[in-house]
């Protein structure tokens, strides 16, 4: 007769997960922050690129409103979004979405206002030339005035 032998194979996985491996947490987000601190100077130079498009964009604009114009330069603006905050510009990217808020508000209105869209880009260059210079309070105030901008033409004028 013959014997029955149980055979039981060992579980890989379970080996796997007690045995520790990789870099520590801390190690990983120290990388990371090396990584994306050695983008900064592409991602300055993107943003460059993006703020000298919306400027010529804007500079064709007429007294009234053109579709295609606004269309264009929130397109222009609006690409960018969040790519600044990866980079350690949040303020930037702050400026970036509140243009983006009053174009859509022009949009809905039919209406063109260029100081309203320059006072957006001149902020826009001014935070992107000195953002590791500007103080909070300084950055914080050119965001709310921004914002307030942005917010008069939230809703229709009637």
């Amino acid at each position: 007769m013959s014997a029955v032998k149980i055979f039981t194979p060992p579980v890989k996985l379970a080996k796997l997960l007690r045995t520790p491996g990789g870099m520590r947490v801390s190690e990983a987000v120290e990388r990371a922050g090396q990584g994306l601190e050695s983008l900064k100077k592409d991602c300055l130079a993107e943003l460059q690129g993006v703020l000298d498009a919306a400027e010529a964009c804007a500079a064709r604009a007429g007294p009234d409103y053109d579709a295609a114009l606004a269309g264009e330069l929130y397109a222009i603006v609006a690409k960018p979004i969040g790519v600044p905050s990866v980079c350690g510009l949040k303020s930037v990217d702050t400026a970036l979405i509140s243009l983006s808020d009053l174009l859509d508000y022009l949009k809905g209105q039919e209406r063109w206002d260029a100081n309203a869209v320059a006072v957006h880009l001149r902020a826009f260059r001014l935070l992107l030339h000195t953002e590791g210079a500007a103080d909070a309070a300084g950055t914080q105030a050119i965001l709310a005035g921004l914002q307030k901008v942005s917010q008069r033409y939230a809703k229709p004028a009637g």
